[in-house]
């Protein structure tokens, strides 16, 4: 070997030990931070549902942004008789009920079963899962998932975004 690399080889040691040390706990300097979010539930803003849901509903946005990538959770709140026509999303969809009855339908053909969930019940709908929701007397329910958060109807018909403005209006 000659000098020159034995001599640096001989200096990786010292350098080593000379680092600072790195705590394995602490986050990636390019890591993003969390925020701190604390929100009683007598607190909850809520405001006109996302676009891609039929009015009448009521949604909060309580941490992060659907929008964007990254998690977030959001609640939603329905009346009675709200129904989401039959859809999937491409990430899974974390569901757990707050207060009130929801009725999901899942899956597809021989796979194809529904249930009815009350407060405290969790549900994981995996990504591209068929499903639709009702209630019979009103929900809230918390939705945690990775954004962006989208929701694809099955029937193109069913998504409200797509529906001519003089179509909703004849609804009404």
């Amino acid at each position: 070997m000659k000098l020159p690399t034995f001599f640096l080889l001989s200096l990786l040691p010292c350098a080593l030990a000379a680092a600072p040390p790195q705590d394995p706990a602490a986050p990636a300097a390019d890591a993003p931070v969390s925020t701190h979010v604390m929100v009683k539930a007598s607190e909850v803003k809520w405001g006109d549902p996302p676009p891609a849901l039929e009015r009448g509903a009521q949604a909060a946005v309580m941490s992060g942004n659907p929008a964007e990538a990254g998690v977030f959770v959001l609640r939603l709140k329905t009346p009675a008789g709200y129904r989401i026509a039959r859809h999937w999303h491409p990430t899974d969809e974390h569901v757990t009920v707050i207060e009130g009855d929801l009725t999901l339908e899942m899956g597809e053909g021989a796979q194809m079963h529904s249930a009815t969930f009350g407060p405290g019940d969790y549900v994981l709908l995996p990504a591209k899962m068929q499903h639709a929701g009702s209630t019979s007397g009103g929900v809230v329910v918390q939705v945690q998932g990775a954004g962006p958060f989208e929701l694809i109807y099955v029937d193109p018909k069913d998504d409200p975004r797509k529906r001519a403005p003089a179509a909703e209006a004849k609804s009404k």
